[in-house]
Formats: structure tokens, sequence, C-alpha cells
């Protein structure tokens, strides 16, 4: 999810575990960032789709 906590245009996919969720939304972050600048704090949160069908937030966004 975004800042806004809505669905993130490009990171909005399925995968199979919350860590390789992770890893491909920070690889993204870390590929805005402009060449030899300092990085910027991720305004990026993770949410889950329970067996349930229900949505659940295990990591808030940070902006």
């Amino acid at each position: 999810m975004d800042h806004h906590g809505q669905p993130h245009f490009e990171l909005d996919e399925h995968f199979e575990s919350i860590e390789e969720a992770w890893a491909f939304a920070t690889h993204w972050w870390q590929q805005q960032q402009p060449a030899g600048e300092p990085a910027t704090l991720v305004g990026l949160g993770l949410e889950v789709s329970t067996e349930s069908g229900s949505w659940r937030t295990l990591r808030h966004p940070q902006g």
C-alpha cells in the first residue's frame, strides 16, 4: 500500500511470502532513488489477505 493506505499502482501484486513482498518493494524503492543521493524514507506498507478473504495490515506506511 502507498503512504495514503491505498493499493500501490506498481507494487499491488500477489507474493508467496511476506519476505518476498517486502524485498520486491524495497528493491523497487531503491531503483526510484536518484544515483548518488542519500536514500529517503520509504512510505510503503504491507497488507495480506487472510484465509477468510479479509485484509490485514502488517506494516503501516511511514510517510
